[in-house]
């Protein structure tokens, strides 16, 4: 039967097969409990993806509304293989806790209801390589799938409609593996840099795959911040900045050795830009002269949430209204366009500014016809109205998730925060609860909520919505019959 669903979702679960094995390995050699666990539920994953394999075949066309179909299967499959092992190794967790522990390794979010001292080894290291293997598999989506869509704006030209992107984005497979391996030797370097720093062996290497992946989990509670290392938290700090940085941008960068690449994109130095005028905007609003240890916890508070890695350093409970309000927008900002980082993309709201410009120039000279430029290129008409689209959808699915949170035990500062923060990735958000204690304060509702907002802040909303119509349509095809068939006997 030919199904790109059924392939993609077959190839998510094979390939995820050999990850649940390698960590029950893991798990074994640390002498943990969730060995067997973790190597029964891999196998059957395994067997099950052979199995939709063997009935499934790529067909020889593919609408677009079958590639969204298939990029939303994917992480639907990874979220069920996932939450198949959080089960299989915790008895006593409910399936809906299991579903939002799996979102969030899958679409690389920090939010957890579980205490990471409790996790063992194996299943802590699945979490660690889900956010990792995830964001690589994202890299791929992003850089060969989504530009040929024009996904929220996001088109062949690499963030926008704009010639210098269509140079970025990698057209050979042999460039594609380049690309892979450049994700690859960052973090091992990072691991290196950890270990270096101070962070235990292991440790490291956990922080790095969360770290490069911008996913954000931690083998402490108090995450970064339980190191107590001045070190280990600049290490994070590099490591997230590099995180929401384009990958396509270093790949050139590198491959030339033209470093100064990195100062002609006008992205690159708006996002760094970003990072120093929140700097000092959360300084501004501080009640006391700022230590170099305040310097360094809100630079990394600054750095977690524009790169959406979510990690925690300092007390964010005890930061000024005006701090709170900072790291809310960068949230929404997020990365660059072709990173591993959440959020609208430092691109988009680009645009968009230069867009509220140019209609602010029209009410003066209605006669302007402007066109919008981004460096030396023009953004295209078609390419803006996705990007307004783009935000307008994800704006309208802020507001109901954001009431849902508020019914189930958090108040609005809460539910608002955790709201944009789940959509962007992050993590943290502020109000009751603290800065990571959200998800415990919700039940069902809010976990499964919570869950849908990570996977349409990874996935990107638009495959979201069409894939949802796309399921939708033959149920209304068969009403809209049984209402033709109903007015004929009607009539007669």
């Amino acid at each position: 039967m030919e199904s790109a669903v059924g392939v993609t979702v077959g190839a998510v679960w094979v390939l995820s097969a050999p990850v649940f094995v390698f960590c029950a390995a893991v798990d074994f050699l640390d002498r943990g409990p969730d060995c067997i666990p973790l190597l029964v539920s891999g196998l059957i994953v395994g067997l099950l993806g052979l199995l939709v394999v063997r009935l499934s075949s790529f067909p020889s066309s593919l609408p677009v509304s079958r590639l969204f179909a298939s990029v939303v299967s994917g992480a639907v499959a990874a979220l069920i293989a996932v939450t198949v092992a959080h089960l299989a190794t915790d008895t006593s967790i409910a399936l809906d806790v299991a579903l939002v522990e799996a979102a969030a390794t899958v679409t690389g979010t920090n939010a957890s209801t579980l205490n990471a001292d409790s996790m063992s080894l194996g299943v802590t290291l699945l979490r660690a390589l889900g956010q990792w293997l995830s964001a690589g598999a994202i890299i791929v989506v992003l850089v060969r799938v989504m530009p040929h869509l024009g996904v929220g704006g996001l088109d062949a030209d690499g963030g926008v409609a704009t010639r210098s992107a269509r140079r970025l984005a990698p057209r050979s497979g042999s460039t594609m593996a380049r690309l892979v391996s450049l994700y690859i030797g960052l973090t091992v370097l990072c691991a290196f840099a950890y270990l270096v720093a101070g962070m235990p062996w292991m440790d490291s290497w956990i922080h790095s795959l969360t770290t490069l992946s911008s996913g954000g989990f931690s083998t402490r509670p108090g995450s970064i911040g339980a190191f107590d290392s001045p070190a280990i938290e600049w290490v994070a700090i590099v490591g997230m900045v590099v995180a929401g940085t384009s990958l396509p941008l270093m790949f050139r960068a590198l491959r030339r050795g033209d470093l100064h690449r990195f100062v002609r994109s006008v992205e690159f130095r708006t996002y760094i830009g970003l990072i120093l005028i929140s700097v000092v905007a959360c300084i501004a609003w501080s009640d006391t002269w700022p230590t170099v240890s305040d310097l360094r916890h809100s630079l990394f508070a600054v750095v977690s949430a524009l790169s959406t890695t979510g990690y925690l350093a300092g007390d964010l409970e005890s930061v000024s209204y005006g701090s709170e309000a900072v790291l809310l927008v960068l949230m929404v900002v997020g990365g660059m366009s072709a990173s591993v980082a959440g959020g609208f993309k430092v691109m988009r709201f680009m645009v968009l500014g230069r867009y509220i410009r140019r209609e602010l120039r029209r009410s003066i000279h209605p006669a302007l016809v402007g066109k919008i430029h981004l460096g030396r290129s023009v953004i295209g008409e078609v390419a803006l109205s996705r990007i307004i689209g783009e935000l307008f959808l994800a704006s309208m699915t802020i507001i109901p998730i954001a009431m849902l949170f508020s019914a189930d035990g958090l108040d609005l500062e809460a539910a608002i925060s955790f709201a944009v923060s789940s959509l962007s990735n992050v993590g943290f958000a502020f109000g009751l609860g603290g800065p990571d204690g959200h998800l415990q304060m919700m039940g069902a509702v809010g976990h499964l909520a919570a869950a849908l907002m990570m996977l349409v802040g990874r996935v990107s909303i638009t495959p979201v919505l069409v894939t949802l119509g796309g399921v939708g349509e033959p149920l209304q095809q068969k009403v809209r019959h049984m209402r033709r068939t109903a007015t004929r006997e009607v009539l007669r």
